[in-house]
């Protein structure tokens, strides 16, 4: 696998709030990273999580099929 590059901070969070806003029912961690055609790192869940701390986004527990607990995020109604 290649080497990731890097997209400057707010271009990143504008990336993850126009894939949420394409999916109103909301993404996993992992679909983001998709939608971004990226790989799930600690830089990118951070980016979601600082969206969810300033209040952009939301997120709800989910539990999936297999038992494992994860998160699905939204667009606030704010947004």
């Amino acid at each position: 696998m290649s080497k990731q590059q890097h997209r400057p901070r707010d271009k990143a969070r504008h990336l993850i709030i126009q894939a949420l806003a394409d999916n109103p029912r909301g993404l996993t961690r992992t679909e983001i990273a998709e939608a971004l055609m990226r790989t799930k790192t600690p830089h990118l869940i951070n980016l979601i999580e600082e969206l969810v701390n300033e209040g952009i986004l939301s997120k709800k527990v989910k539990i999936f099929n297999n038992g494992v607990e994860g998160y699905i995020y939204h667009i606030t109604q704010a947004n």
